[in-house]
């Protein structure tokens, strides 16, 4: 069968054992060039220029950074916003706006953008300051007061005088993001939770984009506004495994969509005058939209070649108003199936990860109509570039 190659832990023994039962053969030497699919955390795996479009497959997007970094992601949405605005001069546009889902930022790292922050900081507000490239909460800390947002200016400034001193090639302060903290947000049971969702770019050329369903992602400790511990604010668990508590309550910290539709239908729909299911219709469908809105900033901008695939994991939050905010996109969102929803969620998702990938690759190949896809079970479709869909349809011939 086909060879196949897989760089690291994450998800790689749930994609050898699909593909081994499909009878293709793992390789384990990174420099080999005939594979036919690589999975892979990192791309330092993947020589793009020995790939053969049309042949091979490989799970990262080169450029994905400009969706999948926090400052990529930034830029991104600054961009389109830009131009959309010049587009729909004057004209009625169903357009989302950035401000409608993304808490305002600030880029530390470029002197207009800090200094705006500087200048918008009011005394008594919380923001929270993100490196751009890293994840699971590393380097994340808060800023709650004038005092501290003096002190972080100072800092930048010392940091930006003391590369001048030394006449280093100039590069900025830290790439970090600061970004206005949601106050307020919705709880479950007193903690503070957030939504991972999933969208797979299943193909590039043409474009297949795809919307899953995820999992609720719930602190330990209990939210107080005034407490700025981390791990009652970041939910993530590489977080939250630091908490004392984790072993013994892991399986509360991690809900099934279902569970929160039942949880918001039961205890919450009433008072905030929400339809029943609203998880499954109204929450889904802003996601979409804003899953979406992410896609076309970038859509003209991604490496497009046949074989290039990407999963990414999109983190929501939802604020008393039932309002929905994008706080991130993540590459190689982690696949573990270390509690009993995760093992529900990760698997199946891993698997059709795959198998619509490969499905839309061949038959993209043999310029196939990408639709109907077999292998689609609980991905749903966002945006299909299949070129067959948009050709002029030709008039009926007219009679005498």
């Amino acid at each position: 069968g086909p060879y196949f190659y897989i760089g690291g832990g994450n998800g790689g023994h749930l994609v050898e054992d699909l593909l081994v039962r499909m009878g293709w053969l793992r390789i384990h030497d990174k420099n080999r060039e005939d594979f036919k699919l690589k999975w892979v955390e990192t791309k330092n795996h993947i020589n793009y220029y020995c790939f053969k479009e049309g042949e091979q497959l490989v799970n990262r997007i080169p450029n994905n950074a400009i969706l999948t970094t926090k400052i990529g992601l930034l830029n991104s949405l600054r961009e389109y916003e830009r131009v959309m605005a010049k587009v729909k001069k004057g004209r009625y546009c169903r357009h989302l706006k950035m401000g409608d889902f993304f808490p305002e930022s600030f880029r530390l790292d470029v002197r207009d953008d800090r200094e705006a922050f500087f200048n918008t900081y009011q005394e008594g507000e919380t923001w929270i300051c993100k490196p751009t490239g890293m994840n699971r909460g590393r380097g994340i800390f808060f800023i709650s007061s004038q005092e501290e947002v003096t002190a972080l200016q100072e800092r930048l400034e010392m940091m930006t005088q003391n590369r001048q001193r030394a006449r280093l090639p100039f590069k900025g302060p830290m790439a970090r993001i600061i970004q206005r903290y949601v106050n307020k947000p919705l709880l479950l049971d007193g903690k503070k939770f957030d939504i991972r969702v999933y969208m797979l770019i299943a193909c590039t050329n043409p474009y297949v984009v795809m919307y899953h369903p995820g999992y609720v992602r719930l602190c330990v400790q209990d939210y107080s506004a005034e407490d700025l511990n981390v791990t009652a604010h970041l939910t993530n668990q590489w977080i939250q495994k630091k908490d004392p508590n984790y072993e013994e309550v892991k399986d509360e910290t991690v809900w099934s969509m279902e569970h929160l539709n039942d949880y918001i239908n039961e205890t919450l729909a009433d008072d905030k005058g929400l339809p029943q299911d609203w998880v499954f219709n109204g929450l889904t469908r802003r996601m979409k939209d804003i899953m979406l809105h992410c896609f076309h900033s970038v859509r003209h901008k991604i490496q497009c070649r046949l074989g290039y695939f990407d999963l990414y994991g999109i983190d929501f939050l939802l604020d008393e108003d039932m309002k929905v905010y994008l706080l991130e996109i993540n590459v190689n969102p982690a696949l573990h199936t270390n509690c009993e929803v995760l093992q529900d969620v990760i698997p199946p998702l891993v698997e059709e990860t795959v198998n619509v990938s490969l499905d839309t690759f061949e038959k993209s190949r043999k310029n196939q109509s990408i639709l109907p896809l077999t292998s689609m079970k609980n991905f749903q479709i966002i945006y299909n570039g299949d070129p067959s869909l948009h050709l002029p349809k030709i008039p009926p011939a007219r009679g005498p």
